[in-house]
């Protein structure tokens, strides 16, 4: 029988309080869904939530109706004032898409050194992917866990596409734009962190070694070494594209980073254009 792993579990940080609620209930079994998206968000970026919130929906509609796919937002209400909190629990009484984690709100320039120490300070973002993915394994069965940078135009129902014509595995996967770099003192495949998706039981494995797991940046680096010892594969994807070097978009792709808020409409609704 299906037993979901407790999000609660202490890690190696636990000393310094990491680990701690995320606030949601509890299901007594996990319902279905073919894609959990979560996109790791901060208190301040209310725009970009709601560019999402009104794409999304739209995408749902372009899916193949025997499919099926969830958003939410994984905010840290550490470190921000109280009135942000509030502001932050009443977003989420008006759109109940948002998990809210006692963790950091926002990793700071430090967290971009890609020569972080192992010993480095807790990243806001891995720590918000790694208790997602937790929740995520906690409230349902699916294919996919989706990582959506916010700042990133994503189009589910063609990641769906991928997923029906067998264009990714089933398991032990990892999809997305994947590149090759040293990280934390090796050498390693890892998706970028504008947007990946990660098969079940990958998802299955971090959330029972959650107390094991590193938690410090680079996110994405770091979610790749703890899929090290799984077997898992690594996918590159000509669908995913980063407009910030130059690659261009078309009505194909699953995912643009950084591809310029107003064009996200002309891109679902006319096809292909400039980015």
């Amino acid at each position: 029988m299906y037993s979901p792993p407790s999000v609660l579990a202490a890690n190696t940080h636990a000393q310094r309080g990491l680990r701690a609620n995320i606030r949601w209930q509890s299901h007594s079994r996990p319902s279905f869904v073919d894609v959990v998206v979560v996109a790791p968000s901060a208190a301040g970026w209310q725009d970009r939530r709601a560019r999402i919130r009104e794409q999304f929906p739209r995408n749902l509609q372009l899916m193949n109706s025997s499919r099926s796919a969830t958003l939410k937002f994984a905010l840290g209400t550490r470190n921000i004032s109280e009135t942000a909190v509030a502001a932050l629990e009443a977003e989420q009484g008006e759109h109940q898409d948002m998990l809210l984690m006692d963790c950091i709100d926002m990793d700071d320039d430090l967290n971009w050194n890609w020569n972080w120490k192992l010993d480095g300070d807790v990243s806001a973002t891995t720590s918000k992917v790694m208790l997602s993915i937790a929740w995520a394994v906690q409230h349902y069965r699916f294919h996919y866990f989706f990582r959506l940078g916010d700042d990133s135009y994503f189009r589910i129902d063609k990641f769906m596409e991928l997923f029906d014509t067998h264009q990714i595995p089933r398991e032990k996967a990892v999809v997305g734009q994947i590149l090759t770099s040293e990280i934390l003192g090796m050498t390693q495949e890892y998706p970028q962190g504008m947007g990946y998706g990660l098969t079940y039981d990958l998802c299955s494995f971090v959330s029972t070694a959650m107390p094991w797991l590193l938690d410090t940046a680079p996110e994405d680096g770091v979610v790749a070494r703890w899929l090290f010892a799984t077997g898992a594969k690594f996918i590159n994807s000509s669908a995913w594209r980063s407009i910030i070097d130059g690659e261009k978009c078309d009505s194909d792709m699953v995912l643009a980073h950084k591809l310029p808020p107003e064009k996200w409409p002309d891109i679902s609704d006319l096809g292909t254009v400039e980015c």
